[in-house]
């Protein structure tokens, strides 16, 4: 059964990057590019793993993907494992994901990246 990822980054170039990456080794991939986008995403489609950027205008990614955990919580949902990439080492931000999920820096190594990603699946 493929492996259904939900990916939020609000850079095109990344967002489709990452899309690619994660098709060429077999994932169903669905995009989003704003926080907002993801909720409605994932409120929508049964997931296996969600990869979100952390720093948007908007609702940044932590934001976005406590909403989602909230949601699928009061629905009674399995709860979905949440690796967040990000360029941005020292943030506010950056200490809040660490208790919604895992961290990756970028610029990333492809090879550790997809490891993570099957280590979650």
């Amino acid at each position: 059964m493929t492996k259904k990822i939900l990916i939020l980054d609000d850079d095109p170039l990344v967002l489709r990057s990452i899309e690619m990456v994660l098709k060429r080794n077999r994932y169903n991939c669905v995009c989003a590019s704003t926080g907002e986008e993801a909720i409605e995403r994932a409120q929508a489609l049964d997931l296996d793993l969600i990869i979100s950027d952390i720093r948007m205008s908007g609702k940044n990614g932590v934001e976005a993907m406590s909403e989602i955990r909230s949601m699928f919580k009061k629905d009674g949902k399995k709860d979905i494992p949440i690796i967040f990439i990000t360029g941005y080492s020292h943030d506010a931000v950056l200490m809040n994901a660490e208790g919604v999920g895992e961290i990756i820096l970028k610029p990333f190594d492809l090879d550790r990246f997809l490891m993570t990603v099957r280590e979650y699946l």
